[in-house]
């Protein structure tokens, strides 16, 4: 899942309105900015798989580290606990956390078995809607377009333009790693991902006052 952790985190800014959505940004998708540094550290691993599944080519073979669930549930904490230390709203640091926990839930649905519970044991989870397009895709662009609009509805943001310009963005983004070519390469999917952050820096102007 891609553009579903990000309408989580657009639709969080109703429960919430305290972090900003930069912030909500790095919470949904906290597992997936750890991901690709660990692959290029050597601490976790992939391959590319053209039909490992019908809408991802990419076999995640060793990620214990930023996708077990018990890393998954340790990571919100320490993304709380640091958000609460700049702030000291609790609330927000709490729901944050289970924010950080969203993605490996919203991963449990779509990815094939291959989601460890923790690192100490080979026992992997996934419901496999990666093979099942037609419901990935409905549940996926459901939630991300949902999120798009309750977050524009509740937060209406002063910069409408660079907002929508983003949402469109997202969806291109998508539609291409569905439809188009396979990576060309690990290394290349790897550095990618690291890519994510413009989404985070995007989401910051976005929200950033006007002078």
């Amino acid at each position: 899942m891609f553009i579903g952790h990000f309408g989580l985190g657009l639709a969080s800014k109703k429960a919430d309105p305290f972090p900003s959505l930069a912030v909500m940004f790095i919470a949904v998708q906290f597992l997936d900015l750890l991901w690709p540094v660990f692959c290029l550290l050597g601490i976790e691993r992939f391959e590319i798989d053209k039909g490992n599944t019908a809408l991802t080519p990419i076999n995640f073979s060793y990620y214990p580290y930023s996708h077990s669930l018990l890393m998954a549930v340790i990571w919100g904490i320490v993304f709380g606990f640091i958000y609460y230390l700049f702030t000291k709203r609790k609330s927000s640091a709490i729901f944050l956390a289970i924010l950080v926990l969203s993605h490996w839930v919203l991963d449990l649905l779509v990815h094939r078995p291959d989601l460890p519970l923790t690192p100490f044991n080979n026992y992997t989870v996934g419901f496999g809607l990666w093979n099942a397009p037609v419901i990935e895709m409905i549940l996926e662009l459901g939630l991300f377009i949902g999120g798009s609009i309750l977050y524009y509805t509740s937060v209406k943001p002063k910069r409408k333009i660079s907002y929508w310009l983003l949402i469109v963005f997202f969806i291109l983004i998508h539609l291409a790693n569905v439809f188009g070519p396979p990576p060309p390469s690990v290394n290349a999917v790897a550095w990618a991902g690291n890519l994510m952050w413009i989404f985070i820096v995007w989401a910051w102007w976005i929200e950033r006052k006007k002078n």
